[in-house]
């Protein structure tokens, strides 16, 4: 059915889906990072107390959570065409409406409208690259739109603050790094707009034969339409295990990822003494960027399953050696006295450091950049509801990551932060175990993956 896409190699069309998808995952990486490195400052300048200061950081994702459902669902009626585009609006409206918040009810409603946007383009953008890609190298494909854009939105968030803090005064600082946002995401809505619909919902779902010819067109080869009759909700039903597994491995991801991402350049920068800046710039350079380039090279040769163990196994060992580190550093000789109340100094923070590099840097070549990536659903899930069930996947993994986020500064003012740390190496071992339930789809074209071939009529 799609013999001519999946067997050829890497083309113009795909670099292009790269690009207008991978700017929106851009946009999405820099306001999540946002929040974090003006945390203090919109805290301060809002006068927000610990409850707000949590629900500030947890209004997007509960934008995004409904954002997800809602894009998913049309996604699968209507098509991915008409909706790609409007995610990005409601990114940028979310964003630039930021610059004018003059208190928190304002913030948490402009980032909720943010957070829809984001919610959508966590559907849209990998349901369409999964659908444009060749079998031979959807793997890296998405790794080079996700992981990739991610880290380098990343370190634009740490550049724009850096360069606000040396002009304006802080009062104004936050409200531009939180506004800039939207320019990335304003800059590509036209191209999306222009992109055709993807050859396999055409062919799966809809059948529309002026838009097969330009599908055709595009991509420089033949589909043959074999519309799937099977019926929308058997279709869902039959992948309710696959969407389930797939989001709690995303939760279990996002439980410590999400985390460290939002309170990362607050709590671990200063645990360590570096700025948030400093940290950002850190982290991706040095674990962010080459673990994605690392698992971007290997994904579609080794396998997803044995990139993510293995990125996995390193993220326990890490962690537990940082969480040994804050609760007894006595083990490690000559520390002991590089451990204060304020952090970690001396040979114990270059030390502490060292850690969490390596377990970002392991996280980034496995779970990072696959599960991360939002690669799982995409590739498990038949067409004919790909974007539903990447919505609901989406939509409870954001819903998680909203409370998550609330409780993690109760939790680390109870537990303290060895605690904390130890809890996420936990979750690494339980995500291990659970990943031998999602199929291999290394090498696989997505039908083959998902079981998509139950049709009755060829046309």
């Amino acid at each position: 059915m799609f013999e001519g896409l999946d067997s050829r190699r890497i083309t113009f069309f795909q670099i292009k889906s790269v690009i207008v998808s991978g700017i929106g995952i851009f946009s999405d990486s820099y306001n999540l990072y946002a929040i974090s490195l003006v945390y203090y400052l919109v805290s301060a300048s809002l006068d927000l107390s610990p409850l707000q200061d949590s629900l500030m950081t947890s209004a997007s994702f509960m934008g995004a959570a409904a954002g997800a459902f809602l894009f998913g669902f049309i996604a699968d009626r209507i098509g991915r065409k008409p909706m790609y585009g409007i995610d990005l609006a409601f990114i940028a409206l979310g964003s630039f409406l930021q610059l004018f918040t003059v208190n928190f009810y304002e913030l948490v409603i402009f980032r909720s409208i943010l957070g829809f946007g984001i919610g959508g383009d966590y559907v849209l953008s990998p349901v369409i690259m999964a659908e444009n890609a060749d079998t031979r190298d959807r793997g890296k494909l998405m790794i080079m739109t996700f992981p990739i854009m991610a880290a380098f939105g990343a370190m634009l968030v740490a550049f724009v603050d850096q360069i606000s803090l040396l002009y304006l005064p802080s009062s104004a600082v936050w409200h531009v790094v939180l506004a800039f946002g939207g320019v990335p995401a304003l800059l590509v809505i036209y191209l999306r707009r222009k992109i055709p619909e993807t050859p396999r919902f055409e062919a799966r779902v809809r059948g529309n034969s002026t838009e097969l010819s330009k599908i055709e067109t595009e991509i420089g080869s033949a589909v043959n339409v074999d519309i799937d009759r099977k019926p929308f909700i058997s279709r869902l039903r039959a992948s309710i295990l696959m969407i389930t597994v797939s989001a709690v491995l995303w939760i279990l991801y996002d439980m410590y990822s999400t985390t460290f991402a939002i309170y990362g350049p607050i709590t671990i920068a200063y645990n360590l003494g570096l700025t948030p800046i400093t940290f950002t710039y850190y982290a991706e350079l040095f674990a962010g960027i080459p673990g994605a380039i690392i698992s971007a090279l290997l994904i579609d040769r080794v396998g997803r399953r044995k990139l993510i163990v293995v990125g996995y196994a390193g993220v326990f060992v890490w962690l537990l050696m940082y969480s040994l580190l804050l609760a007894k550093a006595s083990i490690f000789a000559g520390l002991a006295s590089d451990i204060t109340p304020a952090g970690l100094i001396g040979k114990a923070a270059i030390l502490g450091f060292f850690f969490y590099i390596m377990n970002y840097l392991f996280s980034a070549t496995g779970p990072a950049s696959i599960i991360g990536g939002a690669m799982v659903t995409p590739e498990i899930t038949p067409t004919k509801v790909r974007g539903t069930s990447q919505g609901i996947t989406v939509g409870i993994d954001r819903t998680a990551d909203a409370v998550g986020l609330t409780a993690f500064p109760i939790l680390l003012s109870k537990f303290g932060l060895s605690a904390m740390v130890l809890a996420y190496a936990m979750i690494a071992v339980l995500s291990i175990i659970m990943i031998f339930m999602i199929p291999e789809a290394a090498g696989k074209s997505l039908e083959e993956v998902s079981k998509d071939y139950d049709t009755t009529t060829q046309i």
